[in-house]
C-alpha cells in the first residue's frame, strides 16, 4: 500500500502535526484501560483455572469453555460494537462498557456452577470487545502522526503489564484458601473502576463529528482541548456519511463495498496467527510447564510474563523507527523457531524451557502492538471502528478455538504435538506477512482510504 504524508499548508499546525500537550498525554493512558483489564482477566485466569477445576468440579469440556468463554464475548462485542462505534460514536460507548465490565467482574465472586462463570465472563468478554475499536479509534483520531504508533502499541502494553500483574496478584492470593479463586476473579473490577473514572471528560472524537457533517462540534473540540493555534480545515476534508438510524451493522457491508477487503484480510489473518498460539499457550502456562518438568510453575509463568512486557516496551520503542513491516515479519520469525525449539529439541533443563517460553512471549508481544496500530491506520475515520472491531473479531476466534481445544489436543497429541500445530500457524502469519504487510509509519490520517490495496511499500 503506497501511503503518502501531507500537512495543512494554512498558520496553525494540522491535528496530525499538532505538538504534543497534556492533553494527548491523557487520551493515551486513559485509552490503556481496556486493554489492561482485558489483560488481568486472562491472565489471572490463568492462575485461578488450577483452582476453579477441582472446586467446580469442571471436566475438560468445561475447562475449555471456562478458559474461551471470555474470548468468545470479544469476539461479539468486536463484530458488533465496532460499527455501532462507528455509527452513534465513541464517546458514549467508552464509558459504558466498562461499567459493564466492573459489574460483571464483581459478579464472579457468588458462582455456583460452571455455566455462571461460562456467562459472566462471556459477557465481561463483549465488554472488553466493545472497548477495543473504542479505544483505539479515539486515540488514533486525536493524537499526532507521531505519537500515532507508539499510543497505539501501548494499548498493547497495558494489556502486558495487566497481564503481568494479574499473575503476581493471582499468585499472592493463593494462599486465602478453597475461596482463593473467587477473590482472584473478582479482584479484576478494581482497575476497571478506577478507569471509568478517569475516563469522564473525554471528549468525542472531532474526527467522527467531522465525518457526520457536524463541523462546529468538531471545531469546538478542538480549540477546547487542543488549543486555537491547530488548524481544523483539514476536517473538512474528512468524507461525509450521513447520519441515520439503526444498529450500524450495516458497516460491516459496507466496509467490504468500498474496496476495504485485502485489509480486512491482512489485519484478520496477521493478528489470529499471532494470539491463537499465545493466548492458548497463556491459557494453560503453567500445565505446560509442569509437563515439561518445570516445579516453580507459577513462579516461572510470573517470571515469563514480567519479560512479555519488556518485549511489548521493545516494539514500542521501534514501531516508528524500523518500520511497521519489519517489525511485524522479524517477530513472526522468531515466535516460530522458539515455539519450534520446544516442540522438537529434547529439552532435559528447566531452565532452557523456561527461557524458550520467555523468548517465545517476549518476541510475539514485541509483535503485537501491531494488532491496533495497522488496523488503524488501514481505514477511514467513518470505517476505522468497524475495521478494527472486524479484526479483534476474528482473533478471537482463532483463539477462542485454540484456548478451547488445547486441553483436548493435549490429552491425543501431548504437548509437544500441540505445540508443533501452533509452529504451523505462526508460520502461515508469517508467510502472509511477508507478501501483504504494507509500511505505514509515514501516513498522514487525512490520507488513510485514498488508497485500497494492501501491498509491499
Amino acid at each position: 500500500m503506497s501511503v503518502t504524508s501531507s500537512s495543512t499548508t494554512s498558520g496553525g499546525s494540522s491535528l496530525d502535526d499538532a505538538p504534543v500537550s497534556s492533553f494527548h498525554r491523557r487520551i493515551m493512558a486513559v485509552a490503556m484501560g481496556g486493554p489492561f483489564c482485558d489483560g488481568y482477566l486472562l491472565g489471572v485466569m490463568g492462575v485461578a483455572l488450577g483452582l476453579i477445576t477441582p472446586a467446580l468440579a469442571l471436566d475438560t469440556l468445561w475447562t475449555g469453555l471456562v478458559a474461551a468463554s471470555v474470548l468468545i464475548g470479544v469476539f461479539i462485542g468486536g463484530v458488533v460494537f465496532g460499527p455501532i462505534t462507528d455509527r452513534v460514536g465513541r464517546h458514549l460507548m467508552y464509558v459504558l462498557n466498562l461499567a459493564a465490565f466492573v459489574v460483571f467482574s464483581a459478579l464472579q465472586f457468588f458462582v455456583a456452577e460452571a455455566w455462571q462463570l461460562v456467562v459472566l465472563r462471556l459477557l465481561i468478554g463483549v465488554a472488553i470487545g466493545a472497548d477495543y475499536p473504542i479505544a483505539s479509534a479515539l486515540t488514533t483520531e486525536l493524537v499526532p502522526r507521531r505519537l500515532r504508533g507508539p499510543a497505539l502499541s501501548g494499548l498493547v502494553l497495558a494489556w502486558w503489564v495487566g497481564y503481568g500483574v494479574s499473575y503476581w496478584v493471582g499468585w499472592a492470593l493463593t494462599g486465602l484458601g478453597d475461596d482463593a479463586w473467587r477473590w482472584m476473579l473478582v479482584s479484576g473490577a478494581v482497575p476497571a473502576l478506577v478507569f471509568l473514572v478517569f475516563r469522564a471528560g473525554i471528549p468525542e472524537s472531532p474526527r467522527w463529528l467531522a465525518s457526520r457533517g457536524r463541523i462546529d462540534e468538531a471545531r469546538a473540540v478542538v480549540r477546547k482541548h487542543l488549543g486555537p493555534d491547530i488548524d481544523a480545515d483539514e476536517l473538512l476534508a474528512e468524507p461525509r456519511r450521513e447520519q441515520r438510524g439503526g444498529s450500524g451493522l450495516g458497516n460491516l457491508v459496507e466496509i467490504f463495498k468500498r474496496g476495504y477487503t485485502v485489509p480486512v484480510v491482512f489485519c484478520s489473518v496477521f493478528w489470529i496467527c499471532q494470539v491463537a498460539p499465545a493466548f492458548a499457550v497463556r491459557s494453560f502456562q503453567p500445565q505446560m510447564l509442569s509437563a515439561f518438568g518445570v516445579e516453580s510453575t507459577y513462579g516461572a509463568s510470573a517470571l515469563i510474563t514480567t519479560l512479555a512486557v519488556a518485549g511489548i516496551a521493545l516494539g514500542l520503542v521501534v514501531v516508528n523507527r524500523i518500520g511497521r513491516r519489519p517489525l511485524l515479519i522479524s517477530t513472526f520469525a522468531c515466535i516460530t523457531i522458539s515455539l519450534l525449539a520446544l516442540a522438537v529439541l529434547p529439552l532435559h533443563w528447566a531452565f532452557l524451557v523456561v527461557t524458550l517460553f520467555a523468548a517465545f512471549q517476549f518476541f510475539e508481544a514485541a509483535g503485537s502492538g501491531l494488532q491496533f496500530v495497522y488496523p488503524s491506520e488501514l481505514f477511514p475515520t467513518d470505517l476505522r471502528a468497524t475495521g478494527v472491531g472486524i479484526a479483534t473479531a476474528m482473533s478471537r476466534v482463532g483463539s477462542a478455538t485454540s484456548t478451547f481445544l488445547l486441553p483436548i489436543a493435549a490429552d491425543d497429541l501431548g504437548v509437544r504435538g500441540t505445540l508443533g500445530i501452533a509452529v504451523v500457524i505462526t508460520l502461515a502469519g508469517l508467510v502472509v506477512s511477508y507478501f501483504l504487510a504494507p509500511e505505514t509509519k509515514d501516513l498522514a490520517l487525512k490520507d488513510v482510504g485514498l488508497t485500497k490495496a494492501v501491498s509491499r511499500s
